[in-house]
């Protein structure tokens, strides 16, 4: 289990199972009985803080990130492992997470 991974999660609510893509960084993943993840759904809304994948990490339909839905929650909610995003959609998952918390003058 590592930061970019996408797994099958139960989130429970309206949101169900779905895939989500871990965002904990990967020092402390070990240590840690619940991990961040963001959400990941088809098909994209146009939101400034989604990230499109496409079929990254094994997914079936054409994805999207959502980094305005956030969530930590116990790593027994992971139940299947699909995939892994590669460098630079993560690159672009940082930067959206950025965005999405409004914290782009921190880093300017």
């Amino acid at each position: 289990m590592k930061r970019g991974d996408v797994w099958e999660a139960e989130l429970g609510g309206k949101a169900g199972t779905r895939p989500v893509v871990i965002l904990t960084r990967n020092a402390v993943i070990q240590y840690l009985n619940k991990i961040t993840v963001a959400e990941i759904t088809t098909p994209g809304k146009g939101y400034p803080t989604e990230v499109d994948i496409d079929h990254q990490a094994n997914l079936s339909r054409h994805s999207f990130a959502q980094l305005d839905n956030v969530q930590t929650v116990p790593k027994q909610r992971l139940t299947k492992y699909l995939g892994t995003l590669n460098e630079d959609l993560l690159k672009a998952i940082g930067q959206k997470r950025v965005l999405a918390l409004n914290l782009e003058d921190v880093f300017a």
